[in-house]
């Protein structure tokens, strides 16, 4: 093609043709003009293509990671409920004086505030590839680009609420261990993780209930756990559930 416009160019020029060489060169300028724009354009479009393909990979991978943090949440507040649900119970023995005691019963019910720590522990993978790869600025919608730079100081929101309240557990949990039998205690539960046999020492008599203070300091529990359940998982729920909202919108 090159070699047959040269021989055109050079013919005209033999001809003494200028006027119209001077059209030809022109408009051979221009086809090369469109030629390159044809070409960038193309590359343009290629990689426009490749960066859609590369959005599309990271919000199915945010979906996963984002579902199953859902479901992780989900088992965090209900943790978290059936704490709340035990202190209220066990708060029914607290008082000046207390009779008429189960000991396998309080044993129990001690187990199931004490043992479960509620915590929210997300799968992060997905989140922290995004953004520390600086791939954040692919995805295209702006407000699930918010959400996802936003994810990180949320969560430690989050987590110095279960801190709080997970200190305030441990300051009642202190009252048992103080002025009660653990090795009784694991003797009696269901699912206690050792055989620990029959201690020599008296039963408990759970008298750490007749104090005002472990009073307070199980309301306190209460109010910290019904807090973080209000004020932080919920919104949070929220939050997940609108993120993965966002995405599958995106998703091709």
């Amino acid at each position: 093609m090159i070699k047959f416009f040269r021989k055109i160019r050079q013919r005209m020029l033999k001809e003494n043709r200028a006027t119209r060489y001077t059209i030809y060169a022109l408009g051979e300028i221009v086809l090369v003009v469109i030629g390159i724009l044809i070409a960038l354009q193309i590359d343009n479009l290629n990689e426009r293509n490749k960066i859609k393909k590369l959005e599309q990979q990271l919000l199915k991978g945010l979906l996963t990671e984002f579902e199953s943090n859902l479901q992780l949440l989900d088992d965090a507040i209900y943790l978290n409920n059936a704490n709340i649900e035990n202190s209220i119970r066990l708060g029914e023995y607290t008082g000046p004086s207390i009779s008429d005691i189960n000991e396998k019963e309080l044993s129990q019910l001690m187990v199931g505030i004490f043992k479960n720590e509620p915590r929210f522990s997300p799968n992060q993978g997905t989140v922290q590839e995004v953004i520390n790869s600086g791939r954040l600025s692919i995805l295209s919608n702006a407000q699930l680009r918010k959400a996802i730079s936003s994810w990180q100081s949320t969560l430690e929101t989050v987590k110095r609420q279960e801190n709080y309240v997970v200190e305030r557990r441990d300051v009642g949990h202190d009252f048992f261990l103080k002025e009660g039998n653990f090795r009784r205690h694991v003797d009696l539960i269901d699912d206690a993780l050792l055989d620990a046999k029959p201690s020599k020492f008296p039963n408990n008599n759970f008298k750490f209930l007749e104090q005002q203070e472990f009073e307070s300091q199980l309301y306190l529990f209460i109010v910290a756990s019904r807090n973080l359940d209000v004020a932080f998982y919920e919104p949070l729920k929220k939050r997940i559930e609108q993120i993965i909202e966002l995405i599958k919108n995106d998703i091709l």
